[in-house]
């Protein structure tokens, strides 16, 4: 990353360096035209190995200041000025042979002004160079603080990124433990009461289930009947172990089906409607699902016919509403991840259990080709 922080420094550097003294050397062209020097251009022209000296000494200040870069700025920020200074002089130099060099082979018209050695003139060209060198060595500066300031947001932006996705697959983990351990019981109870038959289906069907879990995107999105079928098929695994007393009744709206909604979002209330509604009783019970379109949301709910002891807290809340257990409390997190305030879950006893409901934010342009 460091490598190619500084190849984009240079880069812009180079540009940059480019510019100016080309910017510079159009000016003294321009000058010496109406001063009657020369004709438009070919003082540009005669002055091209001139620009690339101080394009190639300005990019070599930029690299000393990227190399002094650990000292002090003090001693730093002297060292590149007086090889500013330098570099000045040195071009000072270069100007008076380049041009005298050209005024005795191709032009000898220049020979009156370019021959002379006016220490006034060339202490004011010293000191243009000394300007050009300097202002190049700003632009470098300040271009660098800007690109390290772009790719430090570049590298926040990548780390929220990661860490988002880190707490989606925490939060989406966190249950595992409870279910794996449910239902690595059941099969034992089934190899004990010697069922293999059943035992073996159940491990398939186990198997499948962590298989659709651990290949998918836990901070991504995908389609709500995927999502339902993943949820049937933690049901399913359970059915195994509560037998006839559990009945599954899935009703989802056809325009709720391709919804996205968050990957997993529906396994913790299953998993609570199986603790707290079919776990507490003996009876026959029923874990519903359903999905349905309203105003551009798609309600989603979870439902079972008997609570012994439905967790805390009921009524509409935002997600980040009052802790209400913790499948409900990583529902609303994971909601506030992916939409913020536009999602709402609503939670609380009814006549014979216990329901979940949750309000997505449809995309308009899923929902009118869903319709």
């Amino acid at each position: 990353m460091e490598a190619l922080l500084r190849q984009v420094l240079r880069g812009t550097a180079v540009r940059l360096c480019a510019i100016v003294w080309l910017f510079g050397y159009v000016l003294v062209d321009i000058t010496a035209a109406a001063q009657g020097r020369s004709a438009p251009g070919l003082m540009l022209l005669a002055n091209l190995p001139l620009m690339a000296l101080g394009i190639a000494q300005s990019i070599a200040l930029g690299l000393l200041l990227d190399r002094l870069e650990g000292v002090r700025a003090p001693v730093r920020w002297g060292a590149v000025a007086l090889a500013g200074l330098i570099a000045a002089m040195v071009q000072t130099v270069a100007d008076h042979l380049v041009l005298a060099a050209v005024a005795l082979t191709v032009l000898p018209d220049w020979q009156g002004w370019a021959l002379g050695i006016d220490a006034s003139r060339k202490f004011t060209i010293l000191v243009l160079y000394l300007w050009t060198y300097y202002l190049a060595l700003a632009l470098t500066w300040a271009s660098r603080s800007a690109d390290s300031a772009k790719m430090n947001a570049a590298r926040a932006a990548a780390f929220a990124a990661a860490a988002a996705r880190a707490e989606a697959a925490a939060l989406r983990l966190q249950l595992n433990p409870h279910f794996l351990f449910n239902t690595l019981n059941a099969i034992a109870s089934l190899v004990v009461r010697d069922r293999q038959e059943q035992a073996e289906e159940m491990i398939g069907r186990l198997a499948d289930f962590l298989r659709a879990s651990l290949v998918s995107d836990p901070a991504g999105l995908v389609p709500l009947d995927q999502e339902v079928a993943t949820a049937r098929a933690y049901l399913t695994i359970e059915e195994a172990r509560f037998g006839t007393r559990l009945r599954i009744d899935c009703a989802i709206d056809p325009a709720a089906g391709q919804v996205d909604v968050p990957n997993f979002i529906l396994q913790p209330l299953v998993e609570n409607a199986i603790k707290h509604g079919a776990a507490p009783v003996r009876g026959p019970v029923t874990i519903s699902i359903a999905a349905r379109v309203e105003d551009r949301v798609a309600v989603l709910s979870v439902a079972n016919t008997a609570s012994a002891r439905p967790p805390r807290g009921g009524g509409r809340a935002g997600v980040d509403g009052e802790r209400s257990g913790i499948g409900l409390a990583n529902t609303r997190s994971r909601l506030a991840m992916h939409y913020g305030a536009s999602a709402w879950m609503e939670c609380g006893p009814t006549a014979d259990g216990y329901r979940v409901e949750l309000g997505v934010p449809i995309d308009p342009h899923r929902l009118d080709a869903a319709a």
